[in-house]
């Protein structure tokens, strides 16, 4: 409906019509309207209808330009396309964000209601976020791990069940059939990457090449009863292996040699970050003192654990020489699934019983992990739903050692990855009650908006506080889980420190892996492979602490006010169906929420 200038007018004039409709009711005079209109209350109104609108035209400018994003934020109208990679396509997106951005700033903000509020600040960034790194960024040419990005998402769509199956394959596989022409696009846009990337790159796609028989059993449903629909699908994925091998080759011999270029962003991009894209108030010098005092901190509570684990070994050999003597006793390797199946169903149990946090009504599938996905995921890696999806299904991936390793190397791979206290700790962090519960929950939220944004200090905060609340209920079964959860704080710590020390650039990349080495007793490679992971995502490092220790702060606030008023799993349930909004925006809405039902003890 067409808004007139005159927003009053609008308003009377559609009561009017509407009153017509309650006839034979004798119509009020127009000074009884005018006495009983609440023009805040209704001008509010027309400002969120705006915000609706704009926030409409965001996604389907996503859906037209970036159908591989619209698939994961749950928009499955482009899904049998790809996103095309050409600057002319990042050229006409930016410009829709662009006039996107002034009209949600014509709209006036301080006439909505307090959370709505909130989400028109969550679209405002999202928009600044998108219109930065499409203007800054230059993705195309730096980044070749984004031309292999449709392989994990294909894989995905398979494995959720937000359509009919038939018609996910179908979009899968007109999908694959576009990759190799994107693959040949990247050799027209790649310039100049950070060796580490084009090195990642390389393994990325040597690991699809190699492993692209992953890809079969998907479509076995599909392909049973049509030998054409086979011969298709055959076709298609010798195609892709064509394609992935002209790739690899293109990047070693064309990019690789080249030049190298710093991935580190700089203070200017890393405070917008930490401004736009997570909310704070913190400046990147800031997040490196915090990081540093955290680490610190770490180090201190995991030499404590160790004292407490064998204080003579810890005496004589530090914490490293305790980690030395951590049970390496793990599930069979055709077991590791299912002990994983069993802990998670036991973590169900015991958060039910203590009534600490909400039972998540969504499914959760454990899968073993394909093989092309290794060298870009962590080796327990938890996928949520697709955003916007009704139909929600989570999958655990778990990668198993390679068929390629000896025995002995088998043996050593689950020892140090699957024993069962790390197990414990995995459940925890991955799934209850960590991220799958906070996936579950968040979607409770009626906001969209809160909906398609992502907030690591949220996503990764709860799951580093899930792992301490798991300890603080008794749900590990052993002392050891305990020296490892502050073994983990100390390397989440470690990785904040190189974050924000790396890319405000007061550290260099050799610089970053020393200190990997030297504090965490790390090989040279591993200690390549935190910096590559850190390399990648600016701020993602620091958000796991910084998280963390807000959620606990607020946490402790609320046991304070409330006092004996404080109800644990009413504060977890509060915090998490706000959804994926900046942690000052959850701890504002608590609180008002908080104020408004007068549960402060005075």
């Amino acid at each position: 409906m067409r808004v007139l200038p005159d927003r009053r007018a609008a308003l009377a004039a559609a009561l009017l019509l509407g009153a017509f409709s309650l006839l034979p009711a004798p119509l009020p005079t127009a000074g009884a309207y005018e006495a009983s209109l609440n023009t805040q209350d209704l001008e509010g109104a027309l400002e969120d209808t705006k915000l609706n609108e704009v926030f409409s035209q965001y996604l389907a400018t996503i859906q037209m330009y970036d159908p591989e994003r619209a698939t994961r934020m749950g928009l499955h109208d482009a899904d049998d396309k790809l996103t095309q990679r050409t600057p002319e396509r990042v050229a006409s997106e930016l410009k829709a964000f662009q006039v996107l951005r002034k009209k949600l700033d014509g709209i006036k903000k301080s006439d909505m209601a307090p959370s709505l509020q909130v989400d028109y600040d969550l679209l405002d960034h999202m928009l600044e976020v998108d219109i930065y790194e499409m203007t800054n960024l230059n993705v195309l040419a730096r980044r070749p791990q984004y031309y292999l990005e449709p392989l994990f998402l294909v894989y995905e769509m398979m494995n959720k069940e937000y359509a009919d199956y038939n018609t996910r394959a179908a979009a899968a596989i007109s999908r694959l059939d576009q990759l190799p022409a994107v693959l040949l696009q990247a050799e027209r846009n790649i310039s100049k990457p950070p060796k580490i990337w084009t090195q990642q790159a390389i393994r990325q796609a040597d690991d699809a090449l190699n492993n692209i028989s992953d890809f079969v059993p998907l479509f076995r449903g599909y392909t049973s009863y049509d030998p054409t629909l086979k011969t298709r699908v055959d076709a298609t994925l010798d195609n892709v292996k064509t394609a992935l091998a002209r790739y690899s080759e293109f990047l070693r011999k064309d990019v690789l040699p080249g030049p190298d270029s710093d991935f580190r962003c700089g203070e200017y991009t890393y405070g917008f970050y930490l401004e736009r894209r997570h909310g704070l108030d913190m400046t990147p010098g800031s997040a490196y003192s915090y990081s540093k005092k955290a680490f610190k901190r770490s180090l201190k509570a995991l030499e404590k654990e160790a004292v407490n684990i064998d204080a003579l070994t810890a005496k004589k050999k530090g914490w490293q020489g305790v980690m030395d003597q951590l049970p390496t006793e793990h599930p069979d390797e055709r077991d590791v699934l299912k002990t994983f199946q069993d802990e998670v169903d036991r973590a169900y149990q015991h958060f039910d019983q203590y009534k600490v946090v909400e039972f998540p009504r969504q499914r959760l599938l454990i899968k073993k992990m394909p093989r092309f996905m290794s060298s870009a995921l962590p080796y327990v890696y938890y996928a949520p739903p697709f955003a916007l999806d009704d139909n929600r299904v989570s999958e655990l991936y778990v990668l198993l050692p390679s068929d390629s390793l000896s025995d002995a190397a088998r043996d050593r791979v689950l020892a140090s990855g699957f024993n069962y206290a790390l197990i414990e700790l995995l459940t925890a962090y991955s799934v209850m009650p960590g991220q799958h519960l906070r996936s579950y929950e968040s979607s409770l939220n009626h906001s969209r908006i809160r909906r398609i944004s992502r907030q690591p200090i949220i996503d990764n905060g709860w799951a580093c506080y899930a792992e301490y609340l798991a300890e603080e209920m008794g749900f590990y079964s052993s002392y050891w889980s305990r020296f490892l959860r502050a073994y983990v704080q100390l390397l989440r710590s470690a990785r904040a420190y190189a974050d924000t020390a790396l890319h405000t650039k007061r550290w260099t990349a050799d610089q970053a892996s020393a200190f990997f080495q030297d504090k965490l007793g790390m090989s040279k490679a591993q200690a390549d492979g935190e910096v590559l992971k850190i390399s990648l995502n600016p701020t993602e490092g620091f958000s796991y602490i910084y998280g963390m220790d807000r959620i606990l702060e607020l946490r402790h606030y609320y046991e304070r006010t409330e006092a004996r008023y404080f109800d644990l799993r009413r504060f977890h349930t509060d915090f998490l169906k706000m959804g994926d909004i900046p942690i000052d925006s959850i701890e504002s809405e608590m609180r008002r929420i908080t104020k408004e039902e007068d549960r402060i003890v005075r």
